[in-house]
């Protein structure tokens, strides 16, 4: 009988081995079907992510040539405000000069012409000598 009970003991140990072996067989296979699919989650991430990151790339490159062109405009748009300026500024001083002008030489046209009979010639009347 000893004997009946040592195969016993040998079947059970047997049978508790297999079925060890057959669960940790699952358990393999089940943490790499978890692999497999964690792993794929994750490179849809990363595939996500470097969308993401070249839409951000185009956006920038179109935010930065909207601001180079908005620049150079505001820039030009300067340069023509500044040259209207000093055009308005130097024909401003320029007819300041001339009603200066004017004023003096209207003053002593004046007193020229009183003396001439005929102011719009330039010429001295007839009979009349210069003293």
């Amino acid at each position: 009988m000893p004997f009946w009970i040592s195969a016993a003991v040998l079947a059970g140990s047997i049978y508790q081995t297999t079925e060890a072996r057959k669960s940790a067989k699952e358990a393999r296979a089940a943490a790499e079907r978890e692999a497999a699919v964690t792993e794929r989650q994750t490179q849809q991430q990363i595939e996500l992510q470097q969308q993401q990151a070249g839409i951000a790339k185009e956006r920038l490159a179109a935010e930065t040539a909207k601001y180079a062109e908005q620049k150079g405009a505001m820039e030009a748009e300067a340069t023509r405000i500044a040259k209207e300026l000093e055009d308005e500024r130097r024909r401003m001083g320029q007819e300041e000069s001339s009603k200066m002008r004017a004023r003096i030489r209207g003053g002593k046209r004046a007193l020229l012409s009183e003396q001439r009979l005929n102011p719009e010639l330039g010429m001295l009347g007839t009979g009349m000598e210069l003293a």
